[in-house]
Parts: C-alpha cells; sequence; structure tokens
C-alpha cells in the first residue's frame, strides 16, 4: 500500500493496519524482536554486550520466552547463559532485571507514538478502511486529542457492537444466521486490553 510523504516509521504503522493488532505493540515487539536476533547472530561474541547483559541480570520473562522461540544456533545461546549463570552463582543473587530488549522495544513504542501523532488524516484513513488494526487502550491513552485518537477510538465503538453482536448471534436462535465481521470480535477485544496478547 502506498501512503505519499511519510517517514519510516509511519509507513511501517500504517502497514501494520492491516492486521488485527495494536499497531505500536506490534512495532515494539518487532524492535525487541530483532534485538534479540542480532544478538544471537554476532552480539554473542562481543564482549560489551556480554558485559552489558551482565550488569542488567539478563533478559526479562516475556524476552526470555521470545530468545527460546528465536530460531538460533544452540551454541550462541549456550554462551551468553554460561555467562549469565555464572555471573549468578558467583554473586549467588540475581538483583534486578534491566531486560536490554525491554528497552529497545520501550524506544520503539515512544517512536510509533511520536509518528502516530504525526500521521496525516488521508492516509491513516484509507489504511484503516482496509484493515481491522487498531490501538490497545494504553496507546490510546497516550495519544492527545486529535483525528488519530478519535479515528482509533471509532475503531473500538465498532469493536464493541462486533462484540455485541457476537454475544447475540451465540444465542442458540440465531445460531443459523451467517458469521460476519463480528466473529473474531474477543480476540480483537483482547488486544485492546492486553496489547500484544
Amino acid at each position: 500500500m502506498l501512503f505519499g510523504r511519510l517517514n519510516g516509521e509511519q509507513h511501517a504503522l500504517l502497514e501494520l493496519v492491516a492486521l488485527p493488532v495494536c499497531v505500536v505493540c506490534a512495532r515494539a515487539d518487532e524492535a525487541g524482536r530483532r534485538s534479540l536476533q542480532g544478538v544471537l547472530r554476532d552480539g554473542v561474541n562481543d564482549v560489551g554486550v556480554r558485559d552489558d547483559w551482565r550488569s542488567r541480570g539478563g533478559l526479562c520473562g516475556r524476552h526470555w520466552r521470545v530468545w527460546r522461540h528465536l530460531e538460533s544456533p544452540p551454541l550462541s545461546s549456550a554462551i551468553l547463559l554460561e555467562d549469565l549463570l555464572g555471573t549468578y552463582l558467583d554473586s549467588d543473587r540475581l538483583g534486578a532485571v534491566r531486560c536490554p530488549a525491554c528497552d529497545v522495544s520501550e524506544r520503539a513504542e515512544a517512536r510509533a507514538i511520536t509518528a502516530l501523532r504525526r500521521l496525516p488524516n488521508a492516509p491513516l484513513e484509507r489504511a484503516l478502511a482496509d484493515g481491522p488494526g487498531l490501538l490497545c487502550l494504553r496507546h490510546l491513552d497516550a495519544l492527545p486529542e486529535g483525528h488519530v485518537r478519535s479515528r482509533f477510538r471509532t475503531r473500538l465503538e465498532e469493536l464493541l457492537e462486533h462484540l455485541r453482536e457476537q454475544v447475540r448471534t451465540s444465542d442458540h436462535r440465531f445460531a443459523a444466521e451467517r458469521r460476519g465481521p463480528h466473529a473474531d470480535a474477543w480476540l480483537r477485544a483482547l488486544r485492546v486490553f492486553g496489547g500484544d496478547v
């Protein structure tokens, strides 16, 4: 989809509107995952990266789960985990974890919110007409009043109607009715409340 004169972050956000996800959460998750892939590919051999991870205590639980599911050679993981476990055993305490992937994700989240704030109305309208993208409540609340916030709020009002229709058509009296866009409303609503669920 072409949107004209927008920056790269705005283009990426508009492309994500084609998916039924919070576009800001998706950008933040993608950035965190890419940072972990970089460590797996080359960063594990960088003494500075390993020093940083040791001082931070490794990853948060969520990003360890992401790490586990990445395509990675076992040696990269073993090198890093040996380093972290050795540090823990030497100090006999873990301390507070300051996850480097969370830091990357938070910076990406801030960039995405800034890009959304500056997004012209016409490209957003075209993207929302074609896709089910949304914002979770946390990211909707981060936007100031204006056309972007208003348009995503309208999307949530549409979702509420889809939820009502899903509940109505679940009644056995209406079971023969054809399922429409409301069939996955509960999943989209979970993303509104939980972000990257």
